[in-house]
């Protein structure tokens, strides 16, 4: 070979050589569109052998548990499974918003593990192999903006049930973090009603957002109750706030907050057929209790189901009971839903997201 000649080949290499760096530095450039999709749902990548075994049952398990608490069981997360062909197969796969990766980090040949000793690096993965090492990362906007994606792997499969069992309350604290801004957004569509949360705030002494669709249903100034309310096509949201005096410590238990909702629903919620009022059920499904603080305001908080004494109706609630110790009152606020046929789940996540960012007025 003549030295002319090695040289237009070794030039017509180099040119490929720079051609192909040139397309993939054009395409890291490239712009990311925004990530889609709905609130609580998960993408979950797995390998389908993982995924229709014991480890895809151990995370339904704990992904799909039941929302608390709704009148039929509705899941903690909508949930979604893609192999990595799929994903490639339709490229808008790759554009949702949350995504979970399942890992067998000792199968070497998988191609979800692959990816993630791609995205988490040698060093890390190769620490992941160790006992006791962390079973789970996190990545954000890998192939969209505004993309949330939790990593949890194992040297194996039994030790990839366990990160899927221990980090379960995190991801999900997570993904409902990530999932905040648009809960938000879905709930102020048409902004706020200044007035009704000026009203709120003045009489009431607590402080939160009331949405531009919600409207006052009744307003009983006497005793100081106001119920506000949205009528939707699918769905009836409700939001009720009363104030009485703080006088006893039995106020803030289960009784006590059942015996305050019954008395609102008894007075303020019937029908046309006599005798027809709203009251707590306590035979078919149990009413749960939980401690909280908002704003630095110790509460207790119920959620169960209610219905109606007469007919068949009835839905979710959740009723909280803040102590403004400084005033001696109890800010009871109250919200549920009327969604017959329907999913609730959102509906209550979006009354919650409203009272649960509340501030107490001083």
């Amino acid at each position: 070979m003549t030295f002319k000649a090695f040289h237009k080949i070794f030039f017509f290499i180099t040119l490929l050589f720079l051609v192909a760096c040139n397309s993939e530095v054009t395409k890291n450039m490239e712009p990311k569109g925004t990530a889609l999709g709905k609130m609580h749902e998960i993408v979950v990548v797995a390998d389908k052998e993982i995924w229709d075994g014991a480890v895809g049952d151990t995370f339904r398990y704990y992904f799909e548990s039941a929302y608390p608490i709704m009148p039929q069981p509705e899941p903690m997360f909508d949930l979604r499974h893609f192999t990595i062909e799929e994903l490639n197969v339709q490229p808008l796969r790759k554009e949702l918003r949350t995504y979970t990766i399942l890992a067998d980090l000792s199968d070497a040949d998988s191609p979800t593990t692959q990816m993630v000793r791609k995205d988490l690096g040698s060093e890390k993965f190769d620490y992941a192999m160790k006992p006791d090492a962390n079973l789970s990362s996190v990545g954000k906007d890998k192939w969209a903006r505004g993309q949330l994606l939790i990593y949890l792997y194992g040297a194996d499969r039994n030790i990839l049930q366990k990160s899927i069992r221990e980090s379960f309350p995190a991801a999900a604290k997570r993904i409902h973090k990530h999932d905040a801004t648009q809960l938000k957004s879905s709930i102020y569509v048409d902004r706020v009603n200044l007035g009704l949360t000026s009203q709120v705030k003045e009489r009431f002494g607590i402080d939160f957002d009331v949405p531009g669709d919600f409207v006052v249903a009744t307003d009983d100034t006497q005793n100081n109750v106001l119920w506000l309310r949205k009528v939707g096509d699918k769905a009836d949201q409700n939001i009720v706030i009363k104030k009485v005096a703080y006088t006893d410590q039995k106020q803030l238990s289960k009784e006590g907050i059942i015996a305050m909702r019954n008395e609102f629903g008894s007075t303020y919620v019937t029908s046309d057929e006599e005798n027809d009022v709203m009251v707590v059920d306590e035979e078919h499904l149990p009413v749960y209790e939980y401690s909280f603080n908002i704003d630095e305001h110790y509460g207790k908080e119920l959620r169960g189901i209610w219905e109606m004494t007469n007919t068949f109706s009835g839905g979710p609630f959740f009723t909280y009971v803040i102590l403004n110790e400084k005033k001696k009152e109890l800010i009871f606020v109250d919200v549920f839903v009327l969604a017959p046929g329907t999913s609730k789940r959102n509906h209550m996540m979006q009354l919650d997201h409203i009272v649960k960012n509340a501030k107490i007025v001083s």
